[in-house]
């Protein structure tokens, strides 16, 4: 699967280069080709990639909550989403609420670009519209985000 990156206040610059071809060589070794019903096999494929590479399995936020995001490795939170639009908004929170309490330094999205997410489902969270929707918040969600754009 191929895959861009893009920053949201300079997180692709954040993130270390080292994390950044991590997630970046997970997300090219899958090999499952986008197709109806397929969100759940490539989210397995870039996890099981995530962990070969040392990546965490799911964080709480805090002790107090079973809120959780999907990997943190190095303060760097990650979350992989390829369902709903609507969930995508839990995760900016998520993220910025570790930023904002210092236990990261800058995050991670990964989701699939507007045409996969059309091939793979429907009303499926895509990076055109996390990437309209961050300029739009920029004021809100401060996290440095480094986003990949799964195509």
């Amino acid at each position: 699967m191929k895959c861009t990156i893009e920053g949201h206040r300079f997180g692709d610059q954040v993130v270390p280069r080292p994390l950044l071809t991590e997630v970046q060589q997970s997300i090219t070794r899958v090999a499952v080709r986008p197709s109806s019903g397929k969100a759940p096999e490539i989210r397995a494929a870039v996890l099981a990639g995530l962990t070969a590479s040392g990546w965490s399995g799911e964080v709480e936020l805090s002790i107090d909550s079973e809120i959780t995001i999907t990997s943190a490795k190095n303060r760097i939170g990650l979350c992989l989403q390829t369902g709903n639009v609507a969930r995508i908004y839990a995760d900016l929170l998520k993220l910025q609420k570790l930023y904002a309490d210092g236990s990261i330094i800058a995050g991670i999205m990964i989701v699939p670009s507007a045409a996969c997410a059309r091939t793979i489902g429907s009303n499926l969270v895509n990076s055109t519209r996390l990437l309209k929707e961050l300029k739009l918040f920029e004021r809100v969600i401060t996290t440095p985000l480094a986003i990949f754009t799964m195509e």
